[in-house]
């Protein structure tokens, strides 16, 4: 694990294991893709995981990284500063290009910033139903936090403000032809049951119906270059954590594009 400082001197988690073509994974916890980067790594990639600093202070306890930095200052998504924290990462685990990965709400994030930065030559994401989707997770985030306002919770309702800013912009954007226009792998990967009433999630990403809106917009995201996955029987944790399942598809995805 290391840390490293941006031109602001915001400090940022990373941490960086193996040789080959570079995947970064914008991740929550410390713990978020590790078992999915070490099967990649294993395969032959150099695997980089960070914390985005839109994350900072939520889900875990900082220690040496993150600063005090007050989110609910800004009235629109700071894309400029996410995309140059993950370009200091870049530099400092020594990548060039990269495939930008995620799952879940970190595959939101890599599929939000991918088509803002020139260092990215593919996306790689799961549990997230890219090109469709957004108009559900907008009115989930802004009505809870509209919900903890009304009772009181300001600090939980700020923790879910980036959210709200980055969800407001995607739904003013198409990225399709962005999206097209990337030169290396393109993948989405899904669990079949991912938002089914069996999902061990289903109380908090049910809604959102991911498998099936994924199934339904699967013939776009192949006109836009993107390789679908399905993994029969997952649901949205077992779309991540069943490592052994998933890694070897997607490495076998990543070799065949070229990376």
């Amino acid at each position: 694990m290391a840390i490293t400082a941006t031109s602001d001197g915001f400090k940022l988690w990373y941490e960086a294991t193996g040789d080959g073509p570079a995947i970064i994974f914008p991740s929550r916890m410390r713990i978020e893709h590790s078992a999915v980067g070490a099967a990649l790594t294993a395969s032959g990639y150099r695997v980089v995981r960070y914390k985005p600093r839109q994350v900072v202070g939520l889900m875990e306890a900082e220690d040496e990284s993150g600063d005090p930095w007050k989110p609910t200052n800004w009235t629109r998504f700071p894309t400029e500063v996410e995309i140059a924290d993950l370009h200091a990462v870049a530099d400092a685990a020594g990548v060039g290009d990269f495939v930008l990965a995620g799952y879940s709400g970190m595959a939101a994030l890599a599929g939000f910033l991918v088509v803002a930065t020139d260092r990215a030559a593919g996306l790689m994401i799961g549990g997230f139903p890219l090109l469709t989707g957004n108009d559900y997770w907008l009115g989930c985030v802004e009505g809870a936090r509209t919900a903890f306002l009304q009772t009181g919770l300001r600090d939980k309702a700020d923790e879910l403000h980036m959210s709200v800013l980055l969800y407001r912009e995607w739904a003013t954007r198409d990225d399709t032809a962005a999206l097209a226009a990337l030169k290396g792998p393109k993948i989405v990967w899904y669990g079949t049951v991912d938002g089914e009433p069996e999902c061990r999630m289903y109380d908090y990403v049910g809604g959102s119906a991911i498998a099936r809106r994924i199934i339904g917009h699967s013939e776009a995201l192949r006109q836009a270059g993107f390789e679908v996955i399905e993994f029969e029987g997952l649901d949205h944790i077992a779309g991540l954590a069943t490592a052994d399942v998933i890694a070897p598809r997607l490495s076998a995805a990543l070799a065949a594009a070229g990376w």
